[in-house]
C-alpha cells in the first residue's frame, strides 16, 4: 500500500498543464499581489497571527542604529490532488542586512 502522493501517476499531458497553470503566478511583488483581493486576505491573515502571537513589538528606534526591512513572500499551496488549497502570504525581515557585532549581538539562547 502507498502512503503518499508523488506526482508519477499523472500522465504527461496532466503534468504539462499543471506547471503551465501554476508556473508565475504567484505574485513577487507586493505592487502585484495589492491588487487581487486573495492576496489581500491572505496578507491580512499573516499580520493577525503576528499580532496574535506577539512576533514582533513596535518600539523607537535606538540612537544610530538602522532599520531593518520586511518583504512580503506570496505562495499559492496545493492539496495532496494538486488543488488550489490556499493563498500564503509571509511577511519576513531582510536580516542579511545586518551586521554581527555592529547590528546585534548574541547573549546566551537570544538575539540583542
Amino acid at each position: 500500500m502507498i502512503d503518499y502522493v508523488s506526482g508519477d501517476e499523472l500522465s504527461d499531458e496532466d503534468t504539462a498543464a499543471h506547471f503551465a497553470l501554476f508556473t508565475g503566478s504567484d505574485p513577487i511583488l507586493f505592487a502585484e499581489a495589492v491588487k487581487e483581493e486573495k492576496w489581500k486576505k491572505a496578507m491580512d491573515v499573516e499580520i493577525q497571527a503576528i499580532e496574535k502571537n506577539g512576533t514582533w513589538e513596535l518600539t523607537d528606534l535606538p540612537k544610530g542604529q538602522k532599520t531593518i526591512g520586511v518583504k512580503w513572500v506570496y505562495k499559492t499551496k496545493l492539496n495532496e490532488k494538486g488543488e488550489i488549497d490556499k493563498f500564503k502570504a509571509r511577511l519576513v525581515v531582510k536580516g542579511y542586512n545586518q551586521e554581527h557585532g555592529v547590528d546585534y549581538r548574541k547573549i546566551g539562547l537570544g538575539f540583542i
